[in-house]
């Protein structure tokens, strides 16, 4: 959402551990992909950051973006680029189905020491010295064919894909760096405000499981707590409390689809005592219980 963090963090791929989730990345092959429909316990996007370089797609709907100091609204065809450190989240829209594809690639590895000493510009982008341009509608050919082509490699994995994934990563950001879709990094005021969030998001997604207190959270971001309240509903549209019971869903969506714990174990490992409360907070933010919501998830047409 808000701003370019130069601190790395291992990003956070619980939904990609999963084999159904399609994980391509490894210590070896720097790339992650993952494809997202309406059934996916991760439809919508939860806020978070990561040091990897991302690339969203969207193919039906629409989803809401919410990066750095702009919200970007996807449609079908549209590309968004996030650059590393950035913290971002979203929703699609909930007029229409929505089927979006991601891949998250670690630049550092792909593009080697002895390349970037004959290009600066990567050692830049690498640096956050330059801020990628971030929408890219369907009408922009260029990108759009790139993209589309790593992604079709990503989903089909024909022989040598691998090198041919490298190779549509160098054309990406050498036809970026032509077109001259970049600009220099100067944080705004906003964009440094917003710094302050990232060490909650950060406490959230670590420790959802735990009795984490609204006093806790404004510590993190160093605040009081009847300020952070209002400051971080400004840029999250949710309370903190509401937000941290938002994720802890979330994460009890992706253990349902995944893993046989019963419910009380999903429940306490959510970080409710109690599952009875969480069977109401889960039907809450899903207009379901979480049994209706193992035995509905039936695919729907991805036209």
């Amino acid at each position: 959402m808000r701003s370019n963090f130069q601190e790395m963090r291992k990003p956070n791929m619980k939904y990609l551990d999963y084999p159904e989730q399609q994980k391509h990345g490894s210590l070896d092959f720097p790339y992650y992909f993952y494809r997202v429909t309406p059934i996916h316990p991760r439809y919508t996007m939860p806020y978070h950051w990561h040091p990897l370089f991302e690339i969203v797609h969207v193919f039906q709907g629409q989803f809401h973006l919410q990066l750095d100091n702009s919200q970007l609204d996807l449609k079908a065809g549209d590309t968004a680029l996030i650059q590393g450190g950035l913290t971002h989240g979203g929703a699609p829209s909930p007029e229409e189905d929505c089927i979006y594809e991601c891949i998250l690639i670690d630049l550092e590895t792909v593009f080697s020491h002895s390349v970037r000493q004959y290009e600066q510009m990567l050692t830049d982008l690498l640096n956050a010295k330059i801020l990628i341009r971030n929408f890219f509608p369907s009408s922009v050919t260029e990108i759009h064919s790139i993209v589309s082509q790593m992604l079709e490699l990503l989903r089909s994995k024909p022989k040598s894909y691998a090198l041919s994934l490298y190779g549509c990563t160098y054309l990406l950001f050498g036809t970026l760096f032509a077109r001259h879709d970049y600009q220099e990094n100067a944080l705004s005021r906003e964009s440094r405000r917003f710094s302050s969030l990232k060490p909650v998001f950060s406490m959230i997604e670590d420790h959802y499981s735990e009795n984490l207190k609204l006093t806790v959270l404004a510590r993190c971001a160093n605040l009081n707590p009847s300020y952070f309240c209002r400051y971080f509903k400004e840029f999250t549209d949710r309370t903190p409390m509401d937000y941290l019971n938002y994720y802890r869903i979330e994460v009890a969506c992706e253990q349902l689809s995944y893993t046989d714990k019963t419910i009380t174990e999903i429940a306490h490992s959510c970080g409710f005592s109690d599952s009875s409360y969480f069977i109401k907070v889960f039907r809450h933010y899903k207009h379901m219980t979480p049994t209706e919501y193992t035995t509905n998830r039936i695919p729907r047409s991805e036209g």
